[in-house]
């Protein structure tokens, strides 16, 4: 349980840093790597 009290403290932490929801940052990144995949598997074809 404490693990994921950190987490959540962490979230809250990314949350007041950037002013925005962890939620959009995971999405923003999660599409970022996706992206860069895309561009690795092009690049190597």
């Amino acid at each position: 349980m404490s693990m994921y009290d950190q987490h959540e403290d962490d979230e809250n932490a990314i949350a007041g840093s950037y002013g925005a929801s962890p939620t959009v940052i995971g999405v923003l990144i999660g599409l970022a790597l996706i992206a860069f995949m895309f561009a690795l598997a092009d690049g190597f074809a």
